[in-house]
């Protein structure tokens, strides 16, 4: 779905799509030989729009693409620069993926200025790894090491909204929950929004659901053990953790034992780690002139630091996550463990987080937070921007999204 000013451009973009961009180093086959799909037919709908406000036309031309005979699978709506920062029903981004998902279509946004990039192969990698996974593919998942209990992994993010340029900002909890099935981890779609004094009880429901889902499917006994691992994006309450404590009294008398531990991930700290014998990757010419490596005593991805019994410093980015010299030094992740925990092995759950930094299906290289906290930011931010466009309603996402990754 497109503007008619910028057709012509879509049509050559949507053709390399398609069958891939030859010569390149990546996406060399196209979207459908990448995913092993048969083939994918591409429908382009041109519109009138009068300018970067006209939501009215995106939302006009998403309700004549729907009134057609076949309903299709996937959106991919064009628009620009100067619309990113539009809210509610001013933003055509979000007319749009209110109006088609309303419908159980999931929208992939574009903007104009992405395609006339000349290294156009690698956004389309990108592009084309977010749309098989709201198609409900699983491009990848990662191996992890088996245990005996079950796991269940909760992520709570969060996000600021603000409605428009002069209102205070709302802050909005994403849940979302990836669990641990014969030692690979996949995403469970329970994602949903909450008011920031609401989410608590949200989160409650949530566990409910998933457990249900996850007993039924893995065909849970009752002298099996399970484990759940809640990694939450701010210091957890003693109220909070009482919450779920009382959740887990009523499994207690499902299961032979459950343990739960509360990891809090946060950027927002004063350390910081140092590798003195990392002498750094390549040999950038620097404005002085001088050359310099990038990423000298930088840690490698991966190197964790105990310090103490309940925190960890985790790394994240590498030397080779470092794009110039200039660039400062990655913070790590603090992980701190709540006190109410009963499962306590802190190198253990380290580990595990640091695994789910590689699992992200918005790109093939590893993010700087884990899955559980990076899409529960997502969720949030998106959720709460769709609260504000007129005729939306969430209840869409225990439908027709629970197996899309429609966040993306």
């Amino acid at each position: 779905m497109t503007p008619r000013a910028y057709q012509g451009s879509v049509e050559v973009f949507m053709n390399q799509f398609r069958r891939g961009v030859p010569n390149a180093k990546v996406f060399t086959e196209g979207f459908a030989r990448k995913y092993r799909l048969t083939d994918c037919d591409i429908r382009i709908e041109a519109f009138d729009a009068t300018g970067p406000r006209d939501a009215t036309a995106y939302r006009d031309a998403c309700l004549a693409a729907l009134d057609r005979d076949e309903k299709p699978h996937l959106a991919i709506v064009i628009t620009s620069e100067a619309q990113q920062d539009l809210q509610g029903d001013d933003s055509p981004y979000l007319v749009a993926k209110s109006t088609l998902m309303g419908q159980g279509v999931p929208v992939q946004e574009i903007q104009y200025e992405t395609i006339g990039r000349g290294d156009i192969a690698y956004p389309l990698d990108s592009i084309s790894l977010q749309c098989y996974a709201k198609l409900g593919g699983i491009p990848f998942v990662i191996a992890a090491p088996g245990t005996i209990m079950h796991e269940l992994v909760i992520g709570i993010g969060s996000a600021h909204i603000k409605p428009s340029r002069f209102s205070a900002p709302e802050r909005v909890v994403g849940i979302t929950t990836v669990f641990s099935a014969d030692g690979n981890y996949l995403l469970s779609n329970m994602s949903r929004e909450a008011d920031y004094d609401r989410y608590p009880e949200e989160l409650l429901r949530a566990l409910r659901v998933c457990i249900d889902e996850v007993k039924t499917r893995n065909a849970w006994r009752p002298d099996d053990a399970i484990r759940l691992i809640f990694h939450v994006f701010k210091p957890l309450k003693d109220t909070e953790a009482d919450a779920v404590k009382n959740l887990v009294s009523g499994l207690l008398a499902e299961f032979r034992a459950v343990q739960f531990a509360f990891v809090h991930v946060s950027e927002d700290h004063d350390w910081y780690l140092f590798d003195t014998a990392s002498q750094g990757i390549g040999n950038t010419a620097m404005p002085s002139g001088r050359r310099q490596p990038k990423g000298r005593y930088v840690p490698q991805r991966g190197h964790a630091v105990t310090i103490s019994s309940c925190e960890v410093l985790l790394t994240v980015a590498g030397p080779y996550d470092i794009k110039r010299p200039t660039h400062g030094l990655p913070r790590p992740l603090l992980l701190k463990l709540h006190r109410a925990s009963t499962f306590t092995d802190i190198e253990y759950l380290a580990g595990q987080a640091f695994r789910f930094t590689a699992l992200s299906w918005r790109r093939f290289y590893p993010s700087r937070s884990p899955v559980t906290i990076m899409y529960s930011d997502l969720i949030a931010s998106l959720l709460g921007q769709l609260r504000h466009v007129r005729n939306w309603n969430a209840d869409i996402l225990r439908t027709s999204f629970r197996t899309s990754r429609w966040f993306l």
